[in-house]
C-alpha cells in the first residue's frame, strides 16, 4: 500500500468543497499528514470532518521539539521561501520516501527538485476512477465543480481528463442501451 502525505490543507479543502472526502479515504492508500496541517484547517467543520478519519484511515504525525528544530533548519536551507507548515510535511515525505500531495506550485517545484515524489488533486481524481470508487461520469461532474471553486488548477490537464472521461462515460451509456 502506497503512503501518501497530504499537504497544504488545500487537498482536504478541495475534497471537502466537492464532497469527495469520504471517497478519498476509501482509496487503498495510507494517508498521512501532521498536526501543523490539521491546525491550518481553521473552519471547525472542515477540521472535524478530516479528523473523523483519524486514527484508522488518517495518521497524524505529531512532532517533538527536536523534530521541530530539524524542520526549522530544513526550512532555512530552502531557496523558495516555502512556509514552515509546507516544509514540515515536505520533509516528512522526503525522509520517508512518501508521495507528497499539494496544490501549491512553489512547494511542488521545490519538493520535485529535491527528488520528492509530488502529485496534486488530479492524481487523487485519477486514483478514484482507476480504483472504481467513482464513475467516469461522477469524475467529470466533480472535476468541473472543482474548477469553479479552485481557479489555480492546470487547465490543459483538466481538459485532457474531461475529454477522456466523457468519452468513456458516453461509451458506457451506449452499451447500456
Amino acid at each position: 500500500m502506497e503512503t501518501v502525505v497530504v499537504n497544504d490543507t488545500n487537498i482536504f479543502i478541495d475534497l471537502l468543497s466537492i464532497e469527495l472526502l469520504d471517497d478519498f479515504f476509501n482509496l487503498p492508500i495510507s494517508i498521512h499528514t501532521n498536526d501543523f496541517i490539521i491546525n491550518e484547517l481553521i473552519v471547525s467543520d472542515q477540521r472535524e470532518k478530516v479528523l473523523y478519519y483519524a486514527p484508522e484511515r488518517l495518521y497524524i504525525k505529531k512532532y517533538t521539539p527536536i523534530e521541530i528544530a530539524e524542520i526549522v533548519t530544513f526550512r532555512s536551507s530552502c531557496e523558495n521561501n516555502v512556509s514552515f507548515e509546507d516544509c514540515s510535511v515536505w520533509l516528512y515525505a522526503k525522509l520517508n520516501s512518501y508521495r507528497l500531495l499539494t496544490g501549491d506550485g512553489k512547494l511542488r517545484k521545490s519538493a520535485s527538485a529535491s527528488a520528492t515524489i509530488v502529485s496534486g488533486i488530479l492524481y487523487v481524481f485519477d486514483m478514484l476512477i482507476e480504483c472504481k470508487i467513482i464513475s467516469h461520469t461522477k469524475g467529470v461532474e466533480k472535476l468541473i465543480e472543482l474548477t469553479k471553486v479552485n481557479k489555480r488548477l492546470p487547465s490543459e490537464e483538466i481538459k485532457k481528463r474531461l475529454a477522456k472521461w466523457k468519452q468513456v462515460a458516453d461509451r458506457k451509456e451506449i452499451e447500456c442501451l
